[in-house]
């Protein structure tokens, strides 16, 4: 409830429900609290079998589930590509659009979007790390900003302004404060409002597909639900 706690947008539909689905919300309030019936996350049993019912390489937490089974490995795409097609309508109207997961100075490094604004560009990247703690944030935005330091570097010998942008939201749907700072350069305030919203509904509702496709076997969605270019999804980006 930490990460939950750094944004209001993190429960804005305890109110009004906006955007927000009955099977979402009856499963978000239970996994927030860890209070899902997996194998691994019934510490109050005593010698049960924790293995995951789907590899049973690991413990069957709600982690595990949702960002390092990799059975989901296609939900955690769609889930990705729902965020950063979120990011590319709302700056579209004043950024220019340079490239969708495609390599950057030859670099072998895809960020989802390569903006141009003026004279600045902006490499954004999209991730969905677990919600274990603000720190768990932290360390996933600095990554992002290890993982593309080299490109920066190399742009900036060409004399072009780069910066990269780690776009975090959790995987239980909570909001990272600095994805604003960015937003607030294209977006008006009212819009940044709505727009958070969107991104925290959107991804509770493929976590919870996730979930519940992992206790069932069953698809909870279809391939026409892709919204960008496929790419894959590392489960350490997730």
């Amino acid at each position: 409830m930490e990460c939950v706690a750094l944004s209001p947008s993190s429960s804005h539909f305890i109110t009004d429900g906006k955007f927000t689905r009955f099977a979402d919300w009856r499963f978000i309030h239970k996994a927030r609290l860890n209070l899902v019936p997996l194998n691994g996350a019934q510490q109050w049993k005593t010698g049960n079998d924790r293995r995951c019912r789907r590899c049973p390489a690991a413990d069957e937490t709600l982690p595990h589930v949702l960002n390092h089974c990799k059975r989901a490995s296609r939900a955690w795409q769609l889930r990705h590509n729902s965020l950063v097609t979120r990011i590319k309508n709302a700056v579209s109207p004043k950024c220019t659009i340079l490239g969708e997961n495609q390599d950057i100075s030859g670099s072998g490094l895809r960020p989802d979007l390569f903006l141009q604004h003026k004279n600045d560009y902006y490499l954004v990247d999209v991730t969905v790390p677990f919600d274990n703690r603000c720190a768990a944030f932290d360390t996933a935005f600095q990554r992002k900003v290890n993982k593309y330091a080299p490109v920066v570097n190399e742009l900036k010998s060409q004399g072009i302004n780069a910066t990269v942008i780690p776009f975090i939201v959790g995987s239980l749907g909570s909001w990272y404060p600095p994805n604003d700072v960015f937003m607030r350069k294209f977006c008006a305030k009212s819009y940044i409002n709505l727009f958070r919203k969107l991104c925290v509904s959107d991804t509770i509702k493929w976590s919870r597909d996730i979930y519940i496709e992992h206790l069932t076997g069953h698809r909870q969605f279809s391939e026409e639900e892709t919204t960008l270019t496929s790419q894959p999804v590392d489960q350490a980006d997730e």
